[in-house]
């Protein structure tokens, strides 16, 4: 009974340690990668 005490508290840290590297990740706020070059000419009208 004890060995799984211990196993459910590992996997509960486990699990908390993932669920906080998840949603705190340490790079700040960044920008989405660039794939593809964007050709001007498939711009909408209004966005020139």
């Amino acid at each position: 009974m004890t060995f799984l005490l211990i196993l459910l508290a590992v996997a509960a840290l486990s699990l908390a340690g993932t669920v906080h590297l998840l949603l705190h990740d340490g790079r700040g706020p960044q920008r989405p990668p660039v794939s593809h070059f964007e050709d001007p000419s498939f711009i909408a009208p209004l966005a020139r």
